[in-house]
């Protein structure tokens, strides 16, 4: 290629990827593809050209979000004294402070309720669980249960990466709730669209 040729549009597309969203580093999205480091390279230099299905590959890895379970059904155990965090610990391991989706289920798995976190999946599930339950019993109930705690007995979670101009854990949530309408949900939620930039008029 001569020196005074401009760089070729899908070079500049890989290299575009490869700084905004994987820091640089062409380890990360190698990884993150499949294609080895010496491909991307050779992409980015305009030694060759990836094909029209690679580049919606790579884009699409790059940009669509791809959900990772956190855990699903897990049995949740709270004693008495309604101290949530060790074993919120233990069901989400790793995953404290994942964007994502979270369910809580009954003794009977039936679905009770569903929330999303866009900050921290331990934070958020935390908060909810030590919130009223927000359901009636009949007056011959007796000590009937006044915390969501004392009666989700299953967690499922699930990780939802961050997308740029859209809150997209809370557009899964909102879909979610209108298809199940859970008893514990007072608010079906809206779906929402992307937003463009301040800059862009």
């Amino acid at each position: 290629m001569p020196a005074d040729t401009p760089p070729d549009f899908t070079s500049q597309l890989v290299r575009f990827l490869v700084d905004q969203y994987y820091g640089g580093e062409l380890a990360t999205l190698a990884e993150s593809t499949g294609y080895s480091k010496q491909q991307i390279k050779s992409w980015m230099a305009g030694e060759r050209r990836p094909r029209a299905a690679t580049l919606r590959y790579l884009m699409s890895k790059t940009l669509a979000p791809e959900f990772t379970v956190v855990c699903e059904y897990e049995p949740i155990r709270v004693d008495s004294s309604g101290e949530i965090g060790p074993e919120l610990s233990r069901v989400l391991g790793g995953n404290h402070n994942k964007a994502g989706i979270y369910a809580f289920y009954d003794s009977m798995c039936n679905l009770f309720y569903v929330g999303k976190a866009s900050t921290g999946l331990k934070k958020e599930i935390y908060q909810q669980l030590r919130n009223p339950l927000g359901v009636s019993f009949s007056k011959s109930v007796a000590n009937p249960p006044e915390k969501r705690w004392q009666v989700v007995s299953f967690i499922s979670a699930y990780e939802i990466p961050y997308v740029e101009h859209l809150d997209y854990p809370k557009h899964v949530e909102a879909l979610i709730l209108r298809l199940s309408k859970p008893i514990g949900n007072k608010v079906l939620g809206t779906l929402n669209f992307c937003k463009p930039p301040a800059d862009v008029t």
